[in-house]
């Protein structure tokens, strides 16, 4: 393929086209531009399953798979779907993405120049958003789409998210001939958030995600009197799940802080993040609540932190799920906060997964037991004023 590719990329640039008309299209079909652009990222050299490719082609022929090939009306569809266009009038389109956890895409839009600042608008949009799915769950990637690029040329956008920009802009630009540059992105201001005298963004729910909590008290009821014999089957398994991470980590002589600290180095070290979330079809309901990550090891944001209530209810433990918003208002989120000593503290297991190691061994957290002003800092957003505040800075040590 990677053969096929080069050879392709010597047959643009002897191709009718170069030198064109800066107001004209490229001449090169989307499909061949965003092919030669893969094939100069560092990504491509990953295996052919993990990308998914859209090309525009009502003949339903080119150089890939059947069922990569979309008709003008599934096109429409997919642009709409994928970046809000709606109502698009265009040339032609493709492209190719990771799906999950990777933020790697690349698109090209062939449109009437009327139309470029509307795909370059929907553009900006999706980067902030893709940067807000990734932030705090995967910061390399969140880094990835932070450094993306909108390149103009001709009557094409192009919008690309991978490693290697320089070279994907390389072979962009290499399908219009000697001479062709893109334009990078125009300046983009993102809508200025309203910040509350302390210096904090005012919360507005972004209702991305149905942050609805989960009922615990019947598993709290069985477990206090030891029959879960009136429980659903679903509840139980989440029950005897939670009894097995108490035999596992919890012993009798440990303080409140010192059950809290080994349940939360439980959770973050055990559960990963349940990669559909960012796929279209969404998350299944079960990772938001504690059966994904308790039963099948896997959660998003609500399913971590009503995991850690429940914990932290059967441990005696005063803890409460905040429901908000990171990445300035633009995804929904949820975190905790404990109570210890009379004091309130804030922690995050979710931007906590995978923590750090220090030299002594010990686990490295950024969000265990820190203040409000702390969360507030690092790109939460919460109801503030019925939210309590957790100003305490000594960690929540006895």
């Amino acid at each position: 393929m990677k053969k096929y590719l080069s050879l392709l990329l010597v047959l643009v640039l002897l191709l009718p086209g170069c030198g064109i008309k800066r107001d004209e299209r490229s001449g090169q079909p989307c499909e061949t531009m965003v092919l030669l652009m893969q094939s100069c990222t560092t990504e491509y050299e990953e295996t052919a399953s993990l990308f998914h490719w859209y090309f525009n082609d009502e003949q339903r022929q080119g150089n890939g798979k059947d069922e990569e090939y979309y008709n003008e009306k599934e096109m429409n569809a997919l642009l709409s779907d994928f970046y809000g266009l709606e109502d698009l009038s265009w040339y032609d389109a493709a492209v190719v993405r990771m799906e999950g956890v990777r933020a790697f895409e690349l698109a090209v839009l062939s449109v009437p120049s009327e139309e470029q600042k509307t795909v370059v608008t929907a553009f900006q949009e999706y980067l902030l958003d893709r940067q807000g799915a990734f932030t705090g769950y995967e910061p390399e990637q969140a880094a990835l789409v932070e450094n993306g690029k909108i390149l103009t040329c001709g009557q094409e956008v192009a919008l690309l998210i991978c490693e290697d920009i320089s070279g994907a802009q390389d072979a962009f630009e290499a399908c219009y001939g000697d001479g062709r540059f893109a334009a990078g992105m125009p300046d983009f201001f993102p809508p200025k958030l309203e910040q509350r005298p302390d210096g904090r963004y005012v919360y507005t729910d972004p209702q991305t995600d149905d942050m609805t909590l989960f009922d615990n008290s019947a598993i709290l009821a069985a477990w206090e009197s030891g029959d879960s014999s009136s429980l659903s089957t679903k509840d139980k398994a989440v029950l005897d799940a939670a009894k097995a991470v108490f035999n596992q980590c919890v012993t009798p002589e440990m303080s409140n802080y010192g059950k809290e600290y080994v349940l939360y180095a439980w959770l973050t070290g055990n559960v990963t993040y349940d990669q559909t979330h960012y796929e279209k079809k969404g998350a299944p309901r079960t990772s938001y609540e504690p059966y994904g990550p308790l039963v099948q090891g896997k959660g998003v944001c609500l399913g971590y932190a009503e995991t850690f209530r429940l914990l932290m209810d059967m441990a005696g433990i005063e803890c409460i799920t905040v429901t908000g918003a990171g990445f300035r208002n633009r995804e929904n989120h949820a975190w905790n906060m404990v109570k210890l000593n009379g004091e309130w503290y804030c922690v995050d297991p979710t931007w906590d997964v995978n923590p750090g190691i220090n030299q002594g061994g010990d686990y490295v957290y950024s969000y265990f037991n820190v203040t409000s002003d702390y969360m507030a800092f690092t790109d939460h957003q919460w109801d503030y004023d019925n939210v309590p505040e957790a100003t305490a800075e000594d960690g929540g040590l006895p």
